[in-house]
């Protein structure tokens, strides 16, 4: 339990007698008891402090506002019951803060009396998700009124995670800011790292495409960390789920959701998050559960999860309750082709005059967002679209791709004879200098060098072959798969790097920039060869690390450079994200014989 001062940082919750309005002759005994019974719920839950019901059940008004104030709570639950028919009550509850006599949360049920104990449960559910969201600003208040030292810390942790919730570009790297502050007092905060990963999965699920491979590597990335330090962070275990479904481990994927789940089954916002990833899993009906205990822990605002009911039912093949979700969604630009999805769902409905209109939004959001205002084709936004959803298996919109997409995929794979043109199964692929030269299905591009177009090069030139991924990475395992370093090369891998940081200062005092650029090569490339042989206390990895390593760094190299090929080539970015394969073994096999010019 977390100290302030001197004062414990529980929260103390009153549960006040619930009133009965109207007829109170031969009440059942489920509702007598059940203010008892949800005091016994409440204090099940760790930070929560629940007054004694010899304390509380005393107080017949939730106005006396003297008794109230004897209680030393910082919360009341109040409610009432009111007779509807015959065994049916609506069953009132308010969620109301001591301090300046706020209702925080306030809702009604229509219960029969055989359904008033699974009221309990959700109400329980309910208020705890309004307290814990409430609970970390209490805490942030109070702990500004205490100048505590030890405080430092979990303090830059409150406000990065406020910070978080404006949902901001600009609040995101503010944050992030503040969970750095953090780490530098105390290296080993972990959810300071979960707090990082948070601020590049919004970047990254916000779309800001120019930065996609960045911040889902930082999402990753840091994600791992804080999981290093606290392998119950929920929150870094759904984040990790994501981050794996998009680079095709599916079964990391759906492991790291699953115990995500289990840790925390009652965050309403992880719970969309772990959904979501679900559907991508082909786990479409476990989505729909957790959607709708999403939706009754959220009850002031159940609206922001309707895009991701929309989505569900659209897979699960409601696509009328798909629609009925999307159509109360406010701003259809939510993510880049939601609009796409509901397109997809009109056109299973045969509505095609709606299927175009939103269609034209998605056409609009993806020149836009991904084609930075230059004109686009269908086949641009189409071919984007089946490119970068991460479906382990079937989906409903593969009908309407076929729909769009076949007729223009077959005029254009075709010549004049009906055969596949040759000019599509030869390609160029040659770095030239710091930059690549590409020409696939007579267009070609020039795109900047990074490290996945050496990894697919290597590939390409050997097809159908099975290259292991330290072979592509450049490292060396011996034959019981150990990472061959020693304790006196890892101290000459340090000493070299204090000398390169020092050869890049000079360099750059001298302004000369090749000698920089050329520098700073040689210390990433350096670095990360560190971080595949050490761990985050600077040991060297085991060989099982070492291998994870290597595989997920060829993964996110290779996926990497197929998004950044994406943006100016998509036909070639689809025919290498289709024909090549990563894990531990890497491999490009396409559905016909290419020649490459290498």
């Amino acid at each position: 339990m977390e100290l302030i001062g001197n004062k414990e940082s529980t929260t103390t919750v009153a549960v006040l007698p619930f009133q009965m309005l109207g007829e109170v002759d031969g009440l059942s005994p489920i509702i007598l008891g059940f203010t008892e019974d949800l005091i016994v719920n409440f204090s099940k839950f760790i930070g929560l402090s629940v007054i004694s019901q010899y304390s509380s059940l005393g107080i017949t008004n939730s106005s006396d506002a003297t008794a109230i104030s004897q209680l030393g709570t910082d919360y009341i639950i109040t409610g009432s019951f009111r007779p509807l028919e015959k065994d049916h009550f609506r069953i009132g509850i308010k969620l109301v803060r001591t301090r300046d006599n706020r209702i925080i949360f306030a809702g009604n049920h229509d219960e029969s009396l055989e359904t008033m104990l699974n009221t309990q449960n959700t109400v329980t559910e309910q208020v705890v998700n309004i307290l814990q969201q409430q609970i970390n600003h209490d805490l942030l208040s109070y702990s500004y009124r205490k100048e505590s030292v030890d405080l430092a810390a979990y303090e830059n942790w409150l406000l990065g995670m406020n910070l978080l919730k404006k949902g901001t570009i600009e609040s995101d790297l503010q944050a992030r800011e503040r969970f750095e502050a953090a780490l530098r007092i105390d290296p080993q905060f972990a959810r300071a790292y979960t707090g990082i990963s948070l601020s590049y999965f919004n970047e990254w699920s916000c779309q800001l495409w120019d930065r996609w491979d960045v911040s889902q590597k930082g999402a990753h990335e840091y994600a791992l960390k804080a999981i290093e330090l606290d392998e119950n962070d929920y929150v870094s275990l759904a984040v990790l789920g994501r981050t794996f479904l998009y680079s095709g481990d599916y079964d990391k994927s759906e492991y790291f959701i699953r115990k995500s789940l289990k840790m925390n089954p009652n965050d309403a916002d992880n719970l969309i998050l772990i959904a979501f990833t679900m559907v991508f899993l082909g786990l479409t009906k476990e989505a729909e559960v957790l959607f709708k205990k999403a939706r009754d822990l959220n009850p002031l605002h159940p609206d922001i999860y309707f895009p991701h009911a929309s989505f569900i039912y659209f897979e699960l093949g409601d696509f009328e309750k798909s629609i009925s979700y999307a159509e109360k969604v406010t701003d259809s630009s939510v993510w880049t082709d939601f609009a796409a999805y509901v397109a997809a769902a009109y056109y299973h409905l045969s509505e095609f005059d709606k299927m175009k209109t939103y269609w034209d939004k998605y056409m609009a959001l993806f020149k836009k967002n991904i084609n930075h205002g230059r004109p686009t084709t269908q086949k641009q936004a189409l071919d984007w679209q089946i490119m970068v959803n991460p479906y382990k298996g079937k989906t409903n919109l593969e009908p309407f791709w076929d729909h769009l997409g076949r007729p223009e995929r077959r005029e254009q794979s075709t010549n004049e004879t009906g055969s596949l043109s040759d000019s599509q199964l030869h390609g160029d692929f040659v770095l030239n200098g710091e930059l690549w030269e590409m020409k696939y299905a007579k267009e070609s591009v020039v795109v900047k060098d990074c490290k996945g177009f050496h990894d697919i090069v290597k590939l390409l030139r050997q097809p159908e072959k099975q290259l292991h991924c330290t072979e592509l990475m450049g490292t060396v395992l011996d034959s019981d798969g150990a990472a061959i370093i020693d304790n006196q090369a890892l101290k000459d891998y340090r000493q070299k790097i204090v000398s390169l940081q020092a050869s890049i200062a000079d360099a750059e005092e001298m302004g000369s920039v090749s000698e920089v650029e050329e520098l700073r090569e040689e210390y990433e490339t350096l670095l990360e060869h560190l971080s595949q042989v050490t761990g985050m206390a600077n040991k060297i990895r085991k060989t099982g690390s070492s291998l994870e390593k290597a595989r997920s760094a060829v993964t996110w190299r290779i996926r990497s450079a197929i998004k950044r090929l994406e943006k100016v080539h998509p036909t070639l970015a689809k025919h290498l994200s289709n024909s090549i394969k990563t894990g531990t073994f890497c491999s490009y096999v396409p559905e016909r014989s290419h020649q490459w010019n290498t």
